[in-house]
């Protein structure tokens, strides 16, 4: 039964409508001495809160689609089993020996299409999944180096948000038909690992090294195995939320391989302290704010958000103050709108049409 489809959450529902009337109708009504008595009623109590709980998280899971299928929500990239499959044919480059497994959906050579592999990274260690869209075009000009748009969700939550709760392939063909964007490589990595912590996408100490994951081993696998631009100007990185604040400090840490950012909802100060161990050189070096002082190449960044997303106003005016030749920042504020995905969607043709800008 899928995680994020109808019928699990209406059996929830039921149970929990079924449960709570059982609680009610049996209260007086259960056997035994006093002790047994109450000890059945705690029972089916703590089933009925947690029948409600579980109901609760899995609606908001529907909407916002943190967690995909089950094996996104238990972490479990063993699903990525299959047989690696060759794309080279007529129309695609091959993937190179970072790609341990492929799974091709139905169209991909003829319509451009989604594939994901399992990425062991050689500078982090870390291996877990990457999702990749290819334009429909891809490989048609062999010569061709495409630019690469990294897009990371929020925490908890999955890389595939984008193609589903933000419908990403579907607002970018209605631009690009338009002509208001184009077509871009994009990239879709886990930025959770492991899926349960938040790491702020940061090198722990003694932990997963997330930030070279995402800013170098990601960009070495496309660039190695896929017709991408090796051009730091042709490399972008946006998130929304957690991801937003990662695709901040990705991008001003590893700013020889990407030149644009755009947080969506995001923010510019860690949250997760206790993942430096209490160093303050390593907090500050985790700082987007103290990098984006530092910055040394020229770089450019979308500031996203809504009137309504108090902190996050906070956060972009807290940017706005860096003081920095090398970076220059645009706004994109709409008056309205909470900190949801629905709101991103909205912003997501935009967002999409400034890239097209910044990434010609």
């Amino acid at each position: 039964m899928s995680l994020t489809g109808l019928p699990l959450f209406v059996l929830l529902i039921v149970l929990c409508a079924l449960v709570n009337a059982a609680l009610i109708a049996y209260w007086h009504k259960f056997p035994g001495r006093p002790a047994a008595k109450h000890s059945q009623r705690f029972t089916i109590l703590v089933i009925a809160q947690l029948l409600v709980v579980t109901t609760f998280f899995v609606g908001i899971n529907r909407s916002m689609v943190f967690f995909a299928n089950w094996n996104d929500l238990f972490g479990n990239y063993n699903q990525y089993s299959s047989p690696i499959t060759q794309i080279q044919g007529e129309t695609t480059s091959p993937l190179d020996t970072y790609v341990r497994n492929t799974r091709l959906q139905p169209g991909f050579r003829s319509q451009g299409g989604q594939f994901s592999f399992l990425l062991k990274g050689t500078k982090s260690g870390v291996t877990a999944p990457v999702f990749v869209y290819l334009p429909p075009t891809y490989g048609v000009d062999p010569a061709r180096k495409w630019p690469v748009l990294v897009l990371l969700p929020g925490y908890p939550g999955v890389p595939t948000t984008w193609f589903h709760a933000l419908d990403l392939v579907k607002i970018l063909r209605h631009e690009i038909s338009t002509g208001y964007a184009h077509d871009f490589l994009i990239v879709l990595p886990t930025m959770s690992i492991p899926a349960t912590r938040d790491t702020e996408c940061t090198d722990i100490p003694g932990g997963p090294l997330v930030n070279t994951w995402l800013g170098v081993d990601v960009p070495n696998a496309v660039m190695d195995g896929l017709a991408a631009s090796k051009d730091r100007k042709d490399w972008g990185i946006a998130g929304y939320s957690t991801g937003g604040f990662c695709a901040a400090k990705v991008m001003l840490s590893h700013s020889s391989q990407f030149s644009v950012a755009v947080p969506i909802a995001g923010y510019f100060y860690q949250t997760q302290n206790k993942l430096f161990g209490g160093s303050v050189a390593l907090r500050d070096a985790n700082s987007p704010l103290l990098l984006a002082k530092a910055l040394n190449l020229p770089s450019h960044m979308l500031l996203v958000g809504t009137s309504q997303d108090p902190g996050v106003m906070g956060a972009i005016a807290s940017m706005e103050k860096v003081n920095n030749p090398n970076l220059v920042m645009d706004q994109l504020i709409d008056q309205h709108g909470g900190h949801s995905t629905k709101v991103w969607k909205s912003q997501l043709p935009r967002i999409l049409d400034w890239l097209s800008k910044q990434i010609p």
